[in-house]
């Protein structure tokens, strides 16, 4: 991993130049063998040198070429099937601030907050809210079970008022979904345990809940699972009628993440820009990178009307 030399600046160790490029022809193979025109290529050409650096920080450094196996190929293909936009997280990333070079949104003047699942596995190589994490130096944690921003409006003024003087607000949310080396959505293959186990385990445990035809009150004691198992009851009969229902649920998911996340947001309360990156964070099978579907990309503020950047991921 890079690491930091002094302020503002990055050094990479050359020990890992070599392991760099192992990855970087690794990944174009798989993404060659996998055949499929409609994935997107890791593409970083344009970066400056600290933002190569931050998602670099998304590969594991001792990644081998194991993933060229068939099983991470059949991963590989069933991800673009179920999700036909996602991408590594070095992919998203990188096109990110790109996109936002042109509104003066740097490393230097922006903090950095997420509202991700609250799951180890969220923090793996290659994920989006890992490399953004490396990029920004700091993380303001928004999130609780399934990635719902439990802060609320006060969280987010308190957010707020760490901003650089002068700067923004960047902030990543979504929730979850993984899978299996046998490419079964919903579940994930930790280290240590002898088989998959569900993710995201939170919004799963609330469908079944919802659905088991026994009426669940809200238990204070346990606030964050209540209040999913109230906003997922509406949309249960969408995820039963779906043909895959792990991947209508983390949509569904999704759909519940955003509207909460407008109802918290303050542009009132910024002096500068608020950047939102809302999507399907993907638990990849060791050892392919974490991958992403961005479904929400804009920049507002106090005086400007908020402006969709979804383009930076169609071309």
């Amino acid at each position: 991993m890079a690491e930091r030399s002094a302020p503002g600046s990055f050094r990479q160790p050359q020990g890992h130049v070599r392991a760099w490029l192992v990855i970087g022809v690794a990944t174009v193979l798989v993404f060659r063998t996998g055949k499929n025109e409609q994935s997107p290529r890791p593409h970083f050409a344009g970066l400056s040198s600290d933002m190569l650096v931050a998602c670099r920080q998304g590969c594991d450094p001792e990644l081998p070429l194991a993933f060229l196996g068939s099983d991470q190929r059949m991963v590989l293909r069933v991800v673009s099937t179920d999700f036909p936009y996602a991408m590594n997280g070095g992919e998203v990333v990188s096109r990110a601030l790109r996109a936002l070079k042109p509104y003066g949104v740097t490393r230097k003047n922006t903090i950095y907050g997420q509202s991700i699942g609250s799951d180890d596995i969220n923090g793996a190589y290659g994920h989006v809210s890992t490399i953004l994490t490396g990029f920004y130096g700091r993380t303001f944690p928004m999130g609780g079970l399934g990635g719902a921003p439990f802060v609320g409006k006060t969280g987010f003024m308190a957010l707020s008022h760490l901003v650089p003087k002068g700067g923004h607000v960047f902030v990543l949310f979504g929730p979850h979904i993984g899978f299996s080396p046998n490419s079964d959505a919903g579940k994930f293959q930790r280290a240590g345990q002898a088989n998959p186990s569900a993710a995201c385990r939170e919004l799963q445990a609330a469908f079944s809940q919802c659905t088991s035809g026994h009426e669940m009150s809200g238990d204070p004691s346990d606030i964050m699972q209540s209040w999913w198992r109230a906003r997922l009851k509406p949309r249960c009969n969408a995820v039963l009628e779906a043909n895959n229902q792990q991947v209508e649920l983390v949509m569904q998911a999704y759909k519940i993440i955003e509207e909460e996340m407008m109802r918290i947001i303050n542009t009132s309360i910024l002096r500068g820009k608020l950047v939102l990156l809302g999507g399907i964070q993907i638990n990849m099978p060791w050892s392919l990178p974490g991958y992403f579907v961005p479904l929400h990309f804009s920049i507002r503020s106090k005086t400007h009307k908020p402006m969709d950047l979804m383009s930076a991921f169609r071309h």
